[in-house]
């Protein structure tokens, strides 16, 4: 029984760990799954397009100064005249550029490709130099203006973000004109988006170069050397965002295309898959196990509740709680076979109620159930713990004694006779009994005989004790 209790206990801790293990790991997957999709399907988005909002409104102000150098029509006339004065040119950009805060200023004569420079400065400017390339590509981009970020020795070789207008004249381009803004300023703003949003940010300018990366403002580092796979695809999209593993983080990356200013906003966010996953398993866990322990508490106290009456039930006849008959034989049995080993006496009185009938006609059977009662509380208390008590059937008890000799049961029966009439039962009975000592050659239906015929011989006369030869 108790290697059984003890299989079903392991058993049953066994598993409630593995349940509480696969839920833990279920919910925590889960939980991973939605935090995943928040971070790639809403907070990287979100992200991205305000910080798109807020640069819109940072650099509207220079790209609208430049549209209206772009249309003034002192420019437009000065760069179509015969005879053009570089001072009033000069003066202009000058007085822009103070005007409106900005870091530099400049105009491109298309006819001449002479370069004019605030600081009164003036050069020509060779198309097919690489340094030059923003100029063609302003010449040859879609839109009215393009964004370039460059480092000028004209302008003290800092890091700049040019604002490139077109000037037209009856849908020609005569010029280019422009305002810069120191890209340190933007850089700021960056650290900022950084601290308030705890996200990497850096934009991708019209070359591809990494802006803002790792704390540099021009990293020298392409998308291409970055995402060498997702790239070509990102730069393809107007809003892309891929996903990248490892064992140890999980890595979420949004890019967006900024038409205000054709640059590429990357969003990045890196989520530590040990970080607090890790912990929230090992809490799983040990509350799993307390749990576990409780429910294993709450179980063997129950099992044993449910067990001890369940072996009452089997044992004990429920009316007298005496050995019933199925429980008595086992033990008889062994009794029997202990004696024929050690050679050591056994005793049997067998018992029946005088008239115990006429009780349940006469009172009813209720009344007979507390007489029932009364007679076996009687011998339980004449036999103590010097033997075992059975009720047979009906009225008929048994009463083992072991290592009791036939002079020690009939003393035993005639306690018996004398304590129930002293007994206080709600109808005053006797009972015949009949004793037998077990030879050790005899078989148990033979020595249970021989006490059955010693009490049939009491019955005779009731109220008395008889003993088998």
């Amino acid at each position: 029984m108790n290697a059984r209790r003890y299989r079903y206990n392991m058993l049953l801790s066994l598993l409630l760990l593995v349940g509480f293990i696969f839920t833990s790991w279920i919910s925590i997957e889960h939980a991973k799954q939605s935090l995943y999709k928040g971070v790639s399907d809403d907070a990287l988005p979100l992200t991205s397009h305000l910080i798109d909002l807020d640069i819109q409104k940072r650099l509207q102000a220079p790209i609208i100064i430049s549209q209206q150098m772009a249309n003034n029509v002192f420019i437009k006339r000065w760069l179509t005249s015969s005879q053009q004065d570089p001072t009033l040119i000069f003066s202009y950009l000058e007085g822009t550029r103070a005007l409106h805060h900005a870091k530099t200023s400049f105009l491109v004569d298309d006819k001449s490709l002479t370069y004019y420079h605030f600081d009164g400065n003036s050069q020509q400017l060779d198309i097919r130099a690489k340094q030059n390339d923003w100029y063609r590509e302003s010449l040859h981009n879609d839109t009215d203006y393009a964004l370039n970020v460059d480092i000028d020795p004209r302008d003290n070789n800092e890091a700049i973000v040019y604002v490139n207008h077109k000037i037209k004249q009856n849908n020609d381009v005569i010029g280019v004109v422009g305002v810069g803004i120191l890209l340190a300023d933007l850089h700021n703003l960056i650290e900022q988006y950084e601290a308030s949003y705890a996200r990497k940010l850096y934009f991708i300018d019209h070359k591809g170069r990494l802006l803002f990366f790792n704390d540099q403002t021009l990293s020298g580092t392409s998308i291409h050397d970055r995402f060498p796979t997702q790239a070509t695809a990102l730069l393809n999209q107007s809003e892309y965002q891929f996903q990248l593993e490892t064992d140890d983080h999980a890595e979420f990356v949004h890019s967006r295309y900024l038409d205000s200013i054709g640059w590429y906003l990357i969003v990045e966010q890196t989520i530590d898959k040990s970080s607090g996953i890790s912990d929230i398993l090992t809490t799983n866990l040990w509350v799993g196990s307390l749990v576990t322990l409780l429910i294993l508490a709450v179980a063997q106290l129950t099992f044993n509740h449910y067990q001890k009456r369940l072996e009452k039930m089997a044992k004990y006849d429920k009316l007298t709680d005496t050995f019933n008959r199925q429980a008595f034989e086992p033990l008889l049995q062994h009794h029997l076979a202990k004696a024929r080993t050690q050679s050591t006496p056994v005793v049997m009185l067998m018992m029946d109620i005088d008239h115990f009938k006429q009780v349940n006609d006469q009172h009813g059977h209720v009344v007979g159930d507390r007489v029932l009662q009364c007679f076996s509380s009687v011998c339980k208390r004449e036999i103590e713990n010097n033997g075992l008590l059975c009720r047979w059937g009906g009225e008929e008890f048994m009463v083992l004694l072991p290592k009791a000799t036939l002079e020690q049961g009939i003393a035993i029966a005639e306690k018996i006779h004398v304590a129930l009439e002293q007994a206080e039962c709600e109808v005053k009975v006797t009972v015949s009994i009949g004793v037998a000592q077990y030879h050790i050659d005899e078989s148990e239906d033979g020595f249970i005989k021989r006490a059955d015929a010693a009490l049939y011989r009491a019955k005779q006369g009731r109220n008395q004790t008889k003993f088998a030869a």
